[in-house]
């Protein structure tokens, strides 16, 4: 009787370029976040890749253009603004703030390395990422300003700067966000999502909405 034949296991397909490419991109910015542009190196990257630099060349010239190609790819991701007209045009004060919050609580759980990579990049004044802030940060901004701005006018929010405003909300989301990515905090009863952005947009909105204060001295004197 004829002994079976031996199981033979599949070779693993070898990533296509595509791929290769993803994954550099991806490895890279973890080094980029864990060491800054200036102490990584393309040795670095083809190590936690698990190729040789010879191949990592094959994808990328250098580290400049590996760094180039990460913010070229968020900056490809439509902006969050898009999402929020429709809820700015409705005066939905509560949905625009909120999903503000969660859009950009996303945006860094999908890819933490990034915030690290982008806080690397001011520190060390590196003016690749300058872009970025400029086609992103600085339109969600002037776009949350501007908001702010109107309702004042329209009388639902009291008098405030509306530029000092926008910084403040945004600011209240990225501490959470540099408190969790940075230094590793977490509180369980604050951590999921939807919480943190309902909680950040109460707070905010319960501090410039004209008819709070109003409603609770009326309150006090009834």
């Amino acid at each position: 009787m004829a002994s079976p034949s031996p199981k033979v296991t599949p070779s693993r397909a070898r990533p296509t370029s595509a791929e290769r490419r993803t994954q550099i991109l991806r490895e890279a910015a973890r080094c980029f976040g864990t060491r800054g542009f200036r102490g990584t190196t393309t040795r670095d990257v083809a190590a936690a890749v698990g190729i040789t630099e010879a191949a990592l060349y094959r994808h990328f010239p250098g580290k400049e253009a590996i760094y180039a190609a990460i913010l070229d790819a968020r900056t490809a991701v439509p902006e969050v603004v898009t999402t929020l007209e429709p809820y700015a045009a409705a005066r939905d004060d509560e949905r625009v703030f909120k999903e503000l919050a969660l859009a950009i609580v996303a945006s860094v759980e999908s890819d933490p390395s990034f915030l690290r990579l982008l806080l690397y990049s001011a520190l060390e004044g590196h003016e690749m990422a300058r872009p970025f802030y400029e086609t992103r940060m600085r339109r969600l901004r002037e776009f949350l300003s501007r908001y702010i701005a109107e309702r004042t006018r329209e009388g639902a929010f009291r008098e405030v700067d509306p530029v000092l405003a926008a910084r403040a909300f945004v600011g209240m989301v990225a501490d959470h966000l540099i408190a969790r990515t940075v230094f590793g905090q977490r509180d369980p009863q604050v951590e999921p999502p939807e919480r943190i952005a309902q909680g950040f947009t109460e707070i905010f909105l319960d501090g410039v909405r004209a008819d709070r204060p109003r409603a609770r001295s009326e309150a006090a004197r009834g």
